[in-house]
């Protein structure tokens, strides 16, 4: 590929002129804000891809000690770039614009670390420009791989006029999905908001014990300082499902940006899995989430067949993200 001489990448602080940039962009999401980066143990770095003068596109990338190579954080489900929205170009000349932007910080990239690790958006949807790096030679190359996420659309939960067995999505829920939010609203179960980040992480911690699986000694407490931070700054929403006895069967926090939830973390009480709480606190979030402008909600993360089946369950549809990496 010929050498794209009208762009520089310019290093930048994650302050709140980045944040603009964030929430304006349509290929962006809500794990490249200064609020979430800056709350997680890491060594970050923010570049802005300029054209001329002229900022066209962001790049945030965790790099190691060494500061030589892009590994990622495991409390970032998305990294890597996103364009500024290009308003007075047409469809075909912004995908020009954008193949050209993403072949130049492929390349710097390669240039400037060893070794890269970047997940992308799902709204990052053509990767070719990473793809093509090296391709008429024999140095080393990107490699791609896909992963995918489960997107649920939410307009209809702002009617209050329309009962949940006629909402579009109850009726493209799996059979299961379907009785077990029947079961939820039978048995009374109550989903409502909490600012109560200690209850979650008791449950998120009991959950992973039953499962003798054990968690990074810093995870927990980096946790802790995230969605203290997050919740600070009204950027999540903490819904808990309690049973008729009021007991907690389920916690489920979502990460806001514009008209897009995410969701971030969950966690159950195993006692109480006979409870209907796993579908209920989900199912009700729509509707509380629905209340503050939510259409769209990302239900992160289908890529184990459990979690997948699960969250796929609800009605959604299957969208494809890229993960890249590269060795020099």
């Amino acid at each position: 590929m010929s050498k794209l001489t009208k762009y520089k990448m310019v290093p930048t602080e994650l302050d709140s002129k980045w944040d603009n940039y964030v929430l304006e962009s349509k290929t962006s999401t809500p794990f490249l804000l200064s609020t979430y980066v800056c709350a997680l143990d890491g060594n970050f770095r923010g570049y802005y891809c300029l054209k001329g003068n002229e900022i066209i596109a962001g790049l945030l990338v965790a790099v190691d000690a060494s500061g030589r190579n892009v590994i990622g954080h495991e409390l970032m489900v998305h990294d890597g770039l996103f364009y500024v929205n290009f308003p007075a170009l047409n469809g075909s000349q912004t995908l020009s614009e954008e193949h050209k932007v993403a072949q130049f910080i492929a390349e710097f990239l390669a240039e400037n670390y060893k070794s890269i690790i970047l997940s992308f958006s799902p709204k990052i949807v053509d990767i070719r420009a990473f793809q093509w790096v090296n391709y008429h030679n024999n140095l080393p190359k990107y490699s791609e791989s896909i992963r995918y996420t489960s997107y649920v659309n939410i307009e209809e939960f702002a009617d209050d006029d329309i009962d949940f067995k006629d909402y579009k999505l109850y009726k493209n829920a799996s059979v299961s999905r379907r009785q077990e939010v029947r079961y939820g609203y039978a048995k009374n179960v109550v989903v409502e908001n909490s600012d109560n980040i200690d209850e979650f992480l008791y449950l998120y911690e009991k959950t992973f014990e039953r499962q003798d699986i054990i968690l990074q000694e810093n995870l927990i407490p980096q946790m802790r300082q995230l969605l203290n931070r997050l919740n600070a700054s009204g950027d999540i929403r903490i819904y808990t499902a309690k049973n008729e006895k009021g007991q907690v069967g389920s916690i489920a926090i979502f990460l806001l940006l514009n008209d897009t939830a995410y969701y971030l973390f969950g966690a159950n009480d195993y006692a109480l899995r006979a409870e209907h709480t796993g579908t209920a606190v989900l199912w009700h979030s729509f509707k509380y989430l629905s209340k503050l402008g939510v259409t769209l909600v990302d239900l992160e993360g289908v890529n184990s067949p459990a979690r997948g089946w699960f969250k796929l369950s609800f009605g959604g549809v299957l969208v494809p993200y890229f993960n890249v990496s590269y060795a020099a």
